[in-house]
């Protein structure tokens, strides 16, 4: 994920929802994530464009909002992967266990 570079309180607001969204899937790897100045007005090798004309950094600019990200994918596993945190049951302050889908050692996953 690539995320505007900001100052202050507005760039921990950018980074919280990449580190909660690592905290909540096995395969979105926080480290990953660029929220550099450099990637913001790097140029483009192919064309000589900014980045300062993608989405993210023209809508950001126009309206402050600091929730502005370009996301990456592809269907290849990266060299890590996430523990997710157990989930508790409040009521009874017991470990739910792991779904299929949450369990790295599953067939299913």
């Amino acid at each position: 994920m690539f995320g505007n570079n900001l100052v202050g309180e507005a760039m921990l607001e950018n980074m919280l929802l990449a580190k909660l969204v690592a905290m909540n899937s096995l395969n979105f790897d926080f480290a990953e994530c660029s929220f550099s100045e450099n990637l913001m007005k790097c140029r483009d090798a192919k064309d000589g464009l900014t980045r300062e004309g993608c989405g993210r950094v023209s809508i950001m600019k126009a309206t402050g909002l600091p929730n502005c990200y370009t996301l990456e994918c592809n269907y290849a596993s990266g060299p890590r992967i996430n523990t997710i945190a157990p989930k508790i049951n409040l009521k009874t302050a017991a470990k739910e266990p792991d779904s299929e889908i949450t369990d790295p050692k599953s067939k299913f996953y």
